[in-house]
């Protein structure tokens, strides 16, 4: 029996020696490197310390060689997901003593942006072009002022006039305290309109513009906080007021466009968020993954004529993944659940606002819970490139990157409606599609698509976006 102990004792101890060794490489000293500096070029604008809180080492830090490019790229990607810098250029100089300085260069972007509005209302170009209501026009001015004191914060002020009536005003500063784990941002925006979607109709949205105006009104105001302990995980809580007024008429041809007739709606919102994004872009993702859950309760008991609290909880995840030499493959999928299942018109979207599935452009799905997944495999036609534009001077500008993509790729959808109008047979059944397409990317995060897709019911066509399937999610 002692024997027996014994030798049990002997195996546990040389089982853990084993295991540790297993954790702890053979690494000799040659094979590591250590930060003594890290110079930071080209920020005119942005705080030096803006910079250095984006990459993954620092000063006095000890990187294995194998271990070094990989850390140079993954400190460029987090730069550029800034949106502060076209370009982040890294260089190395080896000292005696396995030590390095690794220097830092980056071309800042144009931060102040007074722009002229002429855009397009409808829900996307599509409709736009389809409808050719040039009523639907946009026009005005605003005013976005990134790296407003070189702290990547972001002033915003806009006015927009014509369709639709808005005027409002925000800030935001990520990088707050002596770790710059927090940040703060604040926004207001009254928005008015003479024509409302008022209801949905054989999966089509109706419109209604009555005689007395504006057909609706909205305010709303928010506040709200970050929290980023590390890189890339990111905890957001927002406190946000919203009112919505809409005109006697509107109220009168869909009594449940604010719910029992009303023409005054307003609740308060609280939300949590955690992020976790390691995508290698923001804009144009190629490799990483990105996981999202949300917990959002619409109406806190504050205001007693709120009739429609409601918890819902989003997640999205997004997985990007190089395969072979150009090409690459996607998926993304997002899911909501709410606990109201008969919610106001106006509170009750799901597909075709700011999710949609290819294909489905012309159509509306209204419902409190949905689920989409979207899968591709994409070509890299022209890789990013750089193009000189020699007869512009100012560097934020005279640098134009590019890439082209080629896609096939297919969606599918859920939206639940208890309660449906009878001729939107869309919902509460699957809807699916596919298709083929262009994307083209280029500098300041633009994205041009062209798509050619067949949907469920073998309606086909040409769609154009000026952004990713997901950069609104």
């Amino acid at each position: 029996m002692t024997r027996t102990i014994i030798m049990i004792m002997v195996c546990l101890l040389l089982g853990h020696a084993l295991n540790s060794l297993a954790q702890e490489p053979l690494v000799i000293s040659d094979d590591k490197l250590i930060i003594n500096d890290v110079i930071v070029e080209g920020n005119r604008i942005t705080k030096e310390n803006i910079i250095l809180r984006e990459l993954v080492f620092q000063v006095g830090d000890t990187i294995l060689k194998m271990e070094f490019l990989p850390a140079l790229q993954r400190s460029k990607d987090n730069l550029l997901n800034l949106a502060l810098f076209n370009f982040a250029h890294f260089d190395a100089t080896h000292l005696p003593g396995n030590r390095i300085n690794i220097q830092v260069r980056v071309v800042e972007r144009w931060y102040l942006w007074p722009i002229p509005i002429l855009e397009y209302a409808d829900r996307n170009f599509n409709e736009f072009i389809k409808n050719k209501d040039w009523e639907k026009i946009n026009y005005g001015a605003w005013l976005k002022w990134s790296n407003f004191r070189g702290l990547n914060d972001l002033l915003a002020a806009k006015v927009r006039l014509g369709y639709v009536n808005q005027y409002a005003l925000s800030y935001s500063i990520p990088n707050l305290g002596r770790n710059q784990r927090h940040g703060l941002s604040s926004g207001f925006s009254l928005n008015q309109q003479d024509e409302v979607i008022i209801s949905t109709v054989h999966n089509v949205p109706v419109e209604y513009k009555p005689l007395n105006s504006p057909a609706q009104t909205k305010i709303d105001a928010y506040f709200n906080y970050q929290y980023r302990r590390k890189l890339y995980g990111t905890h957001d809580f927002r406190f946000e007021y919203d009112d919505y007024g809409i005109s006697d008429s509107v109220a009168y041809e869909n009594p449940n466009y604010l719910g029992g007739g009303d023409t005054h709606l307003a609740f308060f919102k609280l939300r949590y968020a955690y992020t976790y994004d390691i995508r290698d872009s923001k804009v144009y993702p190629l490799e990483g993954f990105k996981v999202e859950l949300g917990i959002e309760q619409q109406g806190l008991g504050i205001l007693s004529n709120f009739d429609y609290p409601s918890l819902r909880v989003e997640g999205i995840l997004m997985y990007h993944q190089k395969l072979a030499g150009r090409f690459y493959f996607y998926n993304i999928t997002k899911g909501r659940y709410s606990s109201e299942k008969v919610p106001p018109y106006v509170l009750n979207q799901a597909f075709g606002y700011n999710v949609y599935m290819s294909g489905y452009e012309p159509y509306v799905l209204d419902g409190t819970d949905y689920f989409i997944t979207k899968y591709s495999l994409k070509l890299q036609l022209i890789k990013p490139s750089t193009y000189v534009v020699p007869f512009i001077k100012m560097e934020q500008f005279n640098k134009i990157h590019y890439a082209l993509y080629f896609n096939l790729f297919a969606d599918a959808g859920y939206v639940n409606n208890f309660f449906p109008h009878p001729t939107n047979t869309m919902l509460n059944t699957w809807q699916f599609s596919m298709g083929a397409g262009l994307d083209f990317v280029t500098y300041y995060d633009q994205v041009f698509r062209v798509d050619i897709v067949i949907n469920k019911y073998g309606e086909y066509g040409f769609f154009f976006h000026l952004s990713t399937p997901f950069d609104r999610w």
